[in-house]
């Protein structure tokens, strides 16, 4: 009898057998009824200046004419992207502290960027030029954010009034007016929730603590109070100084015990009883207060770059990704120093010298539809492990994707003769299948050695057991759309006293 087994959601935290979750897919995107591949990073621009490690910081700005720039730091030193080669726009040396990023905000022309050991910087988008204090002695800070008319500064260094649970906004439409009680610029200390990490949101807006969730609403004409603050949720926060990110005036966040969302005064535990106890095994304790989180800027995705449990780089090497329109879940495998929502930049087809890996035009080194050359396309954007300046436009990673776990025969063995893989695609004529079983729910699952796809369309993964689950791996750079799960055939096996 031929029995279709699907690709179950991705759900690690939960009991498997005979359920609709599985408990591995990697490398692919979650789909409502599928998943999707997932596409590697491809080098579309240089190598940054400085050592291979050196990227901590990565930010697109748009001109008052439409068009991008793509800016860069380093520990050392901020940069821009000009005819593809990175020029050199700071105003000195800088020194950002280990495990710090340069945290970058436009406000009308002006791009304002921040670390915690170094005064604020801003440079004139449209003018040009090097980056240069920003006027009005603000403070130093670790993250940044425009919160309607006002440039807000957080985790503020420990200077006389200011400590880490400060937060400090700029005079309405004035970035360089830091005079408190002028112009509506302020100062808010939280007597309580730990340190403030950062801000998000606009209309509704939201303070980030690493133990609280606070809104704020900005209250026109009222010029004592400015903001109103309200704690959303209690002894729970935001863990890493840049783990948080907003959409629309959703906030999505990675507390100590995994994953979150807040609407306004509603609170969501996106990743309870679906990945927290597995991102929880599977990150590295030392370095989550690391996690960078971001959105996807043509899909309904939100992802969290994380460090893998016991991993000693510097970059970046596991993503975690949330789909919120279906609110399903995957992981994926990939390097990166820095990630950051882009926008392509324009390359004039004419030129010649500037183009990466192509200086003439005279290879298939970028195809002519390359994010290289059409300015404003929105794309995921990294440094990558080696320093190249990337976009998510690489050829497809390598997939794996688990089935549910299933007795195929109710109450007895199931002997299983061929598996066969509900994709479309090339990719349905490459790759393996392996089968999963045991006998007990109290035994480890084996695995048999992975059988390749024939020319029939299906693999010969003889098996027999009570519990069955299949794992399919799709090879790098294989074409495919959607991958639903496969048709097993099988056979009553005996009977199981």
């Amino acid at each position: 009898m031929k029995v279709p087994v699907e690709f179950g959601e991705w759900r690690p935290d939960v009991a498997l057998l005979d359920s609709k979750f599985a408990s591995e897919v990697e490398n692919v995107y979650p789909g409502v009824n599928s998943y999707k591949p997932f596409p590697g990073l491809l080098p579309f621009g240089p190598v940054l200046p400085a050592t291979p490690t050196a990227a901590c910081g990565l930010f697109a700005a748009r001109t008052s004419s439409g068009s991008w720039k793509i800016y860069a730091g380093t520990t050392t030193k901020l940069y821009v992207l000009v005819s593809f080669a990175w020029t050199d726009i700071s105003s000195a040396a800088y020194s950002v502290t280990p495990g710090h990023q340069w945290r970058f905000a436009q406000f009308g022309t002006k791009l304002i960027a921040v670390t915690n050991a170094e005064n604020p910087q801003v440079v004139d988008v449209d003018a040009g030029g090097n980056f240069a204090a920003l006027g009005g002695s603000p403070p130093k800070a670790t993250n940044i954010h425009v919160m309607g008319d006002f440039l807000v500064l957080s985790e503020l260094v420990t200077t006389g009034i200011y400590n880490n649970r400060v937060i400090q906004w700029s005079a309405i439409n004035d970035i360089t007016g830091w005079t408190v009680g002028t112009n509506l610029s302020d100062i808010q200390e939280f007597p309580d929730g730990g340190a403030v990490v950062g801000t998000a949101g606009s209309e509704i807006g939201y303070v980030v603590q690493d133990k609280t969730i606070r809104t704020a609403q900005f209250l026109p004409g009222d010029t004592t109070y400015i903001f109103n603050f309200s704690r959303v949720l209690q002894d729970r926060g935001c863990i890493s100084r840049y783990g948080f990110t907003n959409i629309g005036n959703i906030l999505y966040f990675v507390s100590e015990d995994g994953f979150y969302a807040i609407t306004g005064q509603q609170v969501v535990p996106i990743g309870a009883d679906k990945v927290n106890d597995w991102w929880l095994a599977n990150s590295e304790v030392s370095k989550r207060d690391r996690v960078l989180a971001f959105s996807f800027v043509d899909k309904p995705r939100i992802a969290w770059a994380f460090h893998s449990s016991g991993s000693s780089q510097s970059y970046y090497d596991r993503l975690l990704i949330y789909d919120w329109s279906n609110q399903r879940w995957s992981h994926v495998t990939e390097q990166a120093q820095v990630w950051a929502v882009l926008a392509s930049t324009d390359l004039d087809l004419d030129t010649t010298g500037s183009e990466p890996n192509d200086a003439d035009l005279d290879s298939a080194a970028l195809s002519l539809d390359s994010f290289a050359y059409v300015g404003g396309r929105p794309l995921i954007g990294a440094i990558d492990e080696s320093g190249f300046l990337s976009s998510l436009a690489g050829p497809n990673l390598p997939a794996t994707m688990e089935t549910v776990e299933r007795h195929l025969g109710s109450g007895t063995r199931a002997f299983v003769s061929e598996v066969y893989p509900l994709e479309d695609g090339a990719s349905s004529a490459l790759g393996t299948i392996a089968a999963g079983t045991r006998e007990r729910l109290q035994d480890a699952v084996v695995w048999n050695p992975a059988v390749g796809i024939e020319i029939t369309g299906s693999a010969a993964a003889f098996s027999s057991a009570r519990l069955h689950r299949f794992r399919r791996s799709i090879p790098q750079a294989a074409t495919w759309t959607h991958a639903q799960g496969v048709v097993v055939e099988a056979q009553q096996d005996g009977t199981v006293a």
